[in-house]
Parts: C-alpha cells; sequence; structure tokens
C-alpha cells in the first residue's frame, strides 16, 4: 500500500473539505475577474492538477484522509478551460 504523501502545504491536512473547496473555488472567481491578475488560467490549472494529484495519491494510500468533492472539483478544473465555463 502507497504511503500518504506530504501535505501540500502547511495547513492543508488540516483544512477541512468546504475549506479547500473554498480555496479552489476563489482561484477560479480570480482567473475569470479580468480586473485580478494575480491568477491566471494557466495558474489555476496548475494548482488543480496539484490538488487533484494530491489528493489522487491519498486515495491510493487508503488512510482515510482522501478528499472526494476537492479531487473531483480539482479534476474539473485542470481539465477544462477557466474562463469558457463556471466549473461545480
Amino acid at each position: 500500500m502507497p504511503s500518504t504523501p506530504s501535505p501540500l502545504w502547511p495547513g492543508y491536512e488540516a483544512a477541512g473539505e468546504d475549506q479547500l473547496l473554498d480555496l479552489l473555488n476563489g482561484k477560479v472567481d480570480a482567473a475569470l475577474d479580468d480586473a485580478d491578475a494575480s491568477v491566471d488560467e494557466r495558474a489555476t490549472r496548475d494548482f488543480a492538477q496539484a490538488v487533484a494529484s494530491h489528493e489522487w495519491l491519498k486515495r491510493e494510500a487508503d488512510d482515510g484522509s482522501h478528499h472526494a468533492e476537492v479531487f473531483a472539483y480539482a479534476r474539473r478544473i485542470k481539465t477544462d478551460e477557466v474562463g469558457s465555463w463556471r466549473p461545480r
């Protein structure tokens, strides 16, 4: 059985699924906001890729720490064009 991966950042594992979904949603909101140059579509998809990969590894470790909704939402963000849709 694979081991659980290290957290993506300090506090990641302590965050609840709703907090992580809110974080992903904030990245999408920023990417869709033309007035907010802090996050663009590519950065949002790359961030979502990291989250999806991390959650996939946790699922494979089968230790009960996997966030299924976070994984699914991050996968939708990373595979679709942010700006032409609104995931959820």
